[in-house]
């Protein structure tokens, strides 16, 4: 009987793990980005890159590049998620040759990044972003 429980508690706590990991993959978005790019104040070169709220429906995302050498956490607020299912969509904002990154929109899912001082100071200088997307992939 003991070991009948044990087992079960076994296979449901086995199941609470793989289920919040499975969560967490479907959330994550592989993109590579062309140019340089920032988020925030840090300044990220291009590359590869994957995207990934810290917990399910976060409004935290870490941006990583593939290499693990640059991340960030950056706080967002709700934002509209993709409008074609399976195509995730990084949007950044230009002003001049600087991109920002400002939305990410995933399956179900979207974040808005709020601008930082830096972005602020080229939009009065600019007056208003032209809008560069990435389309990236959910993996």
């Amino acid at each position: 009987m003991k070991a009948s429980i044990l087992r079960t508690l076994i296979t449901v706590a086995i199941s609470a793990v793989l289920s919040s990991v499975g969560l967490q993959a479907q959330d994550r978005i592989r993109v590579t980005i062309p140019f340089d790019f920032n988020v925030g104040s840090t300044l990220f070169p291009a590359g590869e890159y994957s995207v990934t709220p810290v917990m399910p429906g976060s409004p935290i995302l870490e941006i990583q590049r593939s290499d693990g050498n640059s991340a960030v956490l950056a706080q967002t607020f709700n934002g509209s998620g993709s409008p074609v299912p399976g195509l995730p969509r990084l949007t950044f904002n230009r002003y001049g040759d600087h991109y920002f990154l400002s939305k990410v929109a995933g399956d179900g899912h979207g974040w808005e990044l709020p601008k930082s001082p830096v972005e602020r100071e080229l939009i009065a200088k600019f007056s208003s972003p032209r809008p560069v997307s990435v389309v990236a992939s959910a993996k």
